[in-house]
């Protein structure tokens, strides 16, 4: 193919439009689809937004022993449980102690430590909650158990529900350190593991169900002001649609930059000299 403008001549070979084509393309999808990611971070963030001005959810008095969630509603659309996702809460009941959960690999301000998990038992309701109560050091030595709380009696707590971390590798098909009789250590949230740990599988209403959790699917990421916990830290919600905003721009400019060069390397002056 050749096109003449004036002095000037396009001539590109079909190799080489080829590849600027598909790469052309390739790049335009891709900033497309960050553009995309961004609204969805976008949505997301507006859904918090709207969940935390909710009032906060009584969990004595929204799931009553027997009236709690649909747990059959849940596996077909989980839309009633992302509804409560993010929303806050409030509780009275009792942390089960003996059963204290470490989630290891989790750092605050460099320092490597634990988030501490434990069971909590709402007064009048058959769902097990797993609270977040904050992260504690792990200190020079991960043989050595560190200090934790025992609450005895009747607790009153205030958090957030929200998905449990997806944070940690699985390395094995038992990844349960007993620390000693009441502290186990993990690598990563497990539903499974947890229901086995905690020794709730004799609950009847669960037992001939395996999609049945007697653990609640959210945990309570206790607030700060809530008594009952270790440091937290938590960090502000952001949208980081931004991040995806500027990974956008870099395919475009890709884009553009890839346009120009091939323009370049394809337009040439015509030599009249043999006229």
């Amino acid at each position: 193919m050749k096109i003449n403008f004036g002095t000037w001549v396009f001539c590109p070979k079909l190799i080489t439009s080829s590849f600027a084509t598909i790469f052309f393309i390739l790049f335009l999808h891709l900033g497309s689809w960050q553009l995309d990611r961004a609204e969805q971070k976008r949505e997301l963030q507006s859904f918090f937004n709207e969940q935390q001005t909710k009032e906060a959810i009584n969990l004595n008095n929204s799931f009553k022993r027997n009236h709690g969630l649909n747990y059959n509603f849940i596996n077909r659309g989980r839309t009633g449980l992302n509804e409560l996702l993010w929303r806050k809460v409030t509780a009275a009941g009792n942390f089960l102690e003996n059963q204290q959960i470490l989630l290891d690999n989790q750092v605050n301000n460099g320092q490597a430590g634990y988030y501490v998990y434990t069971p909590f038992k709402v007064k009048g309701v058959d769902e097990i909650f797993l609270v977040n109560r904050g992260w504690v050091p792990v200190g020079v030595d991960r043989n050595k158990i560190p200090n934790l709380n025992f609450t005895k009696g009747r607790a009153t707590i205030y958090g957030v529900l929200k998905k449990a971390p997806r944070t940690g590798i699985l390395l094995a098909d038992n990844q349960a350190e007993k620390l000693n009789e009441n502290i186990t250590r993990f690598q990563k949230i497990d539903t499974y593991e947890l229901t086995r740990l905690i020794k709730l599988n004799k609950i009847k209403k669960f037992a001939n169900n395996p999609f049945l959790y007697p653990i609640f699917p959210y945990v309570i990421r206790l607030s700060p002001e809530s008594e009952h916990g270790y440091i937290r830290n938590w960090e502000s919600r952001n949208s980081g649609e931004n991040i995806h905003i500027g990974y956008a721009y870099q395919w475009f400019a890709f884009a553009a930059t890839l346009f120009v060069i091939y323009l370049v390397l394809n337009i040439k002056r015509q030599d009249h000299k043999n006229e």
